[in-house]
């Protein structure tokens, strides 16, 4: 039996069969529909925050692709489970699942790709909470990067004060022996020219020790503020006026492809059946004869 005429012969079976294909598209088509309209509204707002480079970074490290790859350290932050849970109780919002079931619900963090922008989106029944969330979340993560520098710089400056103290106490130290070599009689002088030139170094060492000290911590001070990446919200976003979801035109245009790709491949399979029971003897080379199918040639 040629594959030709099975193939017709099912083109005309779904030319016979086309009332039930579209009771299956318009089923599938009322079925979404009805579930869109009967899904709740929710809102996506988005809130973007730009990461600077320390000041006196080389612009090239600045859009290297391994400088670009540590910023994913921010999108952990404004990501995390302890920010997240101070913005639930911030806003007052009721936990129904799991913190990271919810998380993912609500919240995603992302840095476009060869960007240096941390996009943080919120997803709530309501759009003046959701566009609240995000930014509050963008705030807070400024504020703990912030904090985060700030500690690392007040470290610094403690450790430089203590290495200038440490050296002013030398250089006190090394004045001292000098003036105690000063007081040396006279009359011994080999000692007292040995003990000069010895006291004179340590006072020598100790007094560029101790500037070196302070201007190392000069440019501590001066250069606060400038040390980490700095975080600024430049969008806070808008509240939304439009749901993100459901997507009604995207769930019956899929339910209605669904529909025209399944109707079809039932009507096969039942087809291919009653064929294959007109034709018991048959039956092997109808299975290898369907439509979606290529049988050998016969010689």
């Amino acid at each position: 039996m040629s594959k030709t005429f099975v193939l017709l012969d099912y083109l005309d079976y779904l030319r016979r069969r086309a009332p039930f294909l579209a009771v299956t598209c318009g089923t599938a088509l009322l079925l979404s529909l009805g579930i869109s309209l009967l899904l709740p509204n929710r809102y996506t707002a988005t809130a973007r925050v730009l990461i600077d480079p320390p000041v006196g970074t080389d612009q090239r490290m600045a859009i290297s692709p391994i400088y670009i790859e540590s910023l994913q350290t921010y999108q952990i932050i404004a990501s995390s489970d302890y920010l997240f849970l101070r913005a639930l109780d911030h806003f007052q919002l009721h936990r129904s699942k799991p913190i990271d079931q919810l998380k993912r619900s609500i919240l995603k963090v992302k840095i476009p790709k060869n960007t240096r922008i941390l996009e943080i989106a919120t997803t709530l029944p309501d759009a003046k909470t959701s566009q609240a969330l995000s930014l509050y979340l963008a705030q807070q993560a400024v504020k703990l990067n912030r904090a985060a520098v700030g500690e690392t710089e007040n470290d610094l400056i403690a450790n430089a004060e203590k290495a200038s103290e440490e050296a002013r106490t030398r250089m006190v130290n090394a004045e001292r022996a000098w003036v105690e070599v000063e007081n040396i009689p006279v009359d011994r002088t080999a000692i007292r020219s040995m003990r000069v030139d010895v006291a004179q170094a340590q006072r020598e060492s100790a007094r560029d020790a101790f500037e070196a000290a302070q201007r190392r911590l000069q440019e501590i001070r001066s250069s606060i503020g400038y040390r980490g990446e700095r975080l600024t919200i430049i969008d806070p976003g808008v509240v939304p006026e439009r749901p993100s979801s459901p997507n009604i035109l995207l769930n019956v245009l899929s339910a209605v492809l669904i529909g025209l790709v399944s109707g079809p491949f039932y009507l096969a399979l039942d087809f291919n059946y009653h064929f294959a029971s007109r034709f018991p003897r048959r039956m092997g080379t109808v299975s290898r004869a369907m439509p979606f199918s290529v049988s050998p040639q016969k010689p």
